[in-house]
């Protein structure tokens, strides 16, 4: 589904597998994937069901740990299931949304559901909508609303929503009928009625998949376009049961398939916040085994043992650092005279380097033109950087390599350009 370019996508809750068990949930792992490989923003399901307040604040921890920003807070009770009560868990919805507000403050977008007909299991229409403003008020974010078979069905919860105050955006839940069985399976599970004309248009082709795929996709083609020409309705969430073909169908027909605008740079940009605005890579990202952000995931700032403590095995042993070992075929007698042979004070030491950077003489009069780590002149890449440089070496900040930023400059350009053309330069 990223390929066209959604908003979001949302993963379904599955639980670890036996209580007190710290087994990865199929759901965090694929959530995880489409977040940090992926570059797809993501929705988790949070389930109250078989699950204490304890084990709930630890897949959530886990999730921000992850990168995920978003939660779909459901209740205790699946549709259709028994269940019992789990000690000092959540009896509602609207205590899971207080719980993570309380826990997690804002970090958290929270959705709910949304029962365009009433829940079947609620007092009534009006109380449930009460219930659904009850949790909206304890610091839910959106609404995604169940499925349903009419847009006028929606149209009607969507105004009965905003007369009794909830302002926030309420999204449609459109499921594309894909198979005889699979409505009939969902139907039993939701507890919806689906309309008789519906019904005697499948019936005598209950059958034939590709024709009952056929109509799923017409009739929701039509059921989107009047909720967008309504003016009311921004956005729409399709419930695809694992199964793309019919949604993908349905979004081209609307003109909403948006042909994967997630590349505009050569790698997929992750949606993890601490990673989304990267415009960088290293120029080899593509030539190792495991991905650059698996290699990196774990990284605060730089690599440890790069730019750290100096007495890091990573360093190495700096005995075989000479002053004088060079290739330079300048005699020492030269470089005494552009280095200076005493040198007085750290501010003495920054004037060589700044010399050097600058092309400026020093005090004596002799240009820097090479150092004891580069006797190699300076690079023409480097004016890009050099009043920069200037002021951080005359501040102390020694600098004996850089580099400019570079973000897709051509492969041919006259100062940064390097290899093949038709390729890009991309550089920290």
């Amino acid at each position: 589904m990223g390929a066209g370019g959604p908003l979001f996508i949302d993963v379904t809750w599955h639980p670890a597998g036996d209580p007190g068990s710290d087994k990865e949930t199929s759901s965090m792992i694929i959530a995880n994937t489409a977040v940090n490989y992926c570059g797809l923003e993501t929705v988790l399901h949070m389930t109250c069901c078989h699950q204490s307040r304890d084990d709930i604040t630890g897949h959530l921890q886990k999730g921000k740990r992850l990168g995920l920003k978003n939660v779909t807070c459901a209740g205790v009770n699946p549709i259709g299931e028994e269940w019992e009560e789990e000690e000092d868990g959540f009896n509602y919805a609207v205590d899971l949304v207080k719980h993570i507000r309380n826990e997690f403050d804002d970090y958290f977008d929270i959705c709910v559901a949304g029962y365009p007909t009433g829940h079947p299991e609620a007092e009534s229409y009006e109380a449930d909508l009460r219930h659904l403003k009850e949790k909206v008020f304890a610091g839910a974010d959106f609404v995604i609303t169940q499925l349903f078979f009419r847009s006028e069905t929606f149209l009607k919860f969507l105004k009965d929503c905003q007369a009794i105050g909830i302002t926030c955006p309420v999204i449609p839940g459109i499921f594309p009928i894909q198979g005889y069985h699979s409505l009939r399976q969902l139907v039993k599970l939701s507890k919806l009625e689906v309309p008789q004309e519906i019904k005697d248009v499948i019936e005598p082709i209950k059958d034939n998949d590709a024709a009952i795929r056929s109509y799923g996709v017409e009739l929701a083609v039509s059921m989107c376009r009047e909720l967008l020409d309504s003016g009311l309705v921004h956005g729409l969430h399709f419930y695809t049961l694992n199964r793309e073909v019919a949604t993908t169908e349905v979004l081209k027909r609307l003109g909403l398939w948006k042909e994967d605008p997630r590349r505009p740079l050569p790698w997929a940009v992750s949606a993890h916040p601490k990673r989304r605005v990267e415009d960088v890579r290293p120029i080899f990202w593509a030539s190792r085994p495991k991905s650059y952000i698996y290699r990196t995931q774990e990284w605060d700032d730089f690599p440890n043992g790069r730019w750290g403590n100096s007495s890091s095995p990573a360093f190495g042993e700096l005995k075989d650092y000479y002053l004088f070992y060079l290739k330079s075929k300048s005699p020492r007698e030269e470089l005494l005279k552009m280095w200076g042979e005493e040198l007085t004070g750290e501010e003495s030491v920054f004037e060589v380097f700044t010399c050097y950077i600058s092309g400026e003489p020093n005090r004596n009069g002799h240009r820097v033109t090479c150092m004891p780590w580069n006797d190699d002149p300076l690079a023409t890449e480097t004016n890009l950087l050099k009043e920069q440089l200037e002021k951080v070496n005359r501040r102390g900040i020694l600098t004996i390599n850089s580099q400019p930023n570079i973000n897709g400059k051509p492969s041919t350009d006259p100062i940064v350009g390097w290899g093949p053309s038709g390729g890009y330069v991309f550089q920290k």
